[in-house]
């Protein structure tokens, strides 16, 4: 059995009830296609039939996933319960899931949902990444299990980090893990050609900071482990709760594959070479 790290399902849709400064999607302006959603059992059965797994299943896209239909979401789940590669599903969200009732209760026993955050103050978490409803108080956030996304910013201490952390973990005991997030300058073809791109420099942590992250960590909170498998992907225990952070990816197609416009293609959007040694 050959395991890679994940399989990320993206909509080509950018459709978005946010307005991030730092928006990976417009960074990396990938074309708009049809989803071709029919085509996605055919193409899990291809990987179950070369016998390869995934850690994870991530369901993400240029915007908004649960802007999408509740007929697509619900063609996706079908697929994926049916020819099940995955120890763990994700949806990567906005916050808007959480106001779409009949979207939320399909894919809440399933999935557990991503939501990122910038700050624990949500009138500040709300002015940076530009939405204006603060779906973390609403019911439904409460039924989900919650992987937090905490992006770190310039604005902050060490310090003040790990208190926003506590403060997330103390509020919402539906939070399981914690992910620590730089930013990416241009994951696409490493140029710093637009203002998301620039904003970042000026406002985020980015891989720079990657070794003074980890001395914070291993001297604040419980180390885990280092996984070097897929990745640089180190862990702590805080307070009871995994923190990961990833340090670098390797070559994308190597450790992911993502599902683009009905094919199977690397973050570059070339077809992939799947690989035939165990990993």
């Amino acid at each position: 059995m050959i395991k890679y790290k994940e399989l990320e399902l993206i909509y080509s849709s950018f459709k978005c009830d946010k307005n991030c400064p730092y928006c990976t999607a417009k960074i990396t302006k990938w074309p708009i296609k049809d989803d071709s959603l029919d085509n996605l059992e055919k193409k899990l059965q291809l990987l179950k039939d070369k016998n390869i797994k995934f850690k994870y299943f991530i369901m993400s896209g240029n915007g908004e996933p649960s802007l999408n239909s509740y007929e697509s979401l619900e063609k996706i789940k079908n697929a994926i319960n049916k020819i099940n590669l995955f120890d763990e599903k994700r949806l990567q969200s906005s916050g808007n899931i959480f106001y779409e009732d009949d979207k939320f209760n399909l894919l809440k026993d399933d999935f557990m949902i991503e939501i990122t955050r910038c700050y624990f103050d949500s009138k500040k978490d709300m002015d940076i990444l530009g939405y204006n409803r603060d779906y973390i108080n609403t019911d439904n956030f409460s039924k989900a299990n919650i992987r937090l996304n905490y992006v770190m910013l310039k604005d902050k201490s060490f310090d003040d980090y790990l208190n926003e952390i506590q403060m997330f973990i103390d509020k919402y005991p539906n939070i399981k893990t914690v992910s620590l997030k730089t930013l990416n300058l241009n994951t696409f073809d490493g140029n710093i050609d637009n203002p998301y791109s620039q904003w970042i420099i000026n406002n985020g942590l980015t891989k720079a900071d990657s070794d003074k992250i980890i001395e914070y960590m291993s001297n604040n909170a419980k180390f885990k482990c280092k996984d070097e498998k897929f990745f640089d992907r180190y862990e702590w225990l805080y307070k009871g709760i995994p923190i990961t952070f990833y340090v670098k990816k390797l070559d994308y197609g190597y450790s992911n594959i993502v599902y683009y416009g009905g094919e199977l293609v690397d973050y570059h959007l070339n077809p992939i070479v799947l690989k035939n040694d165990n990993m």
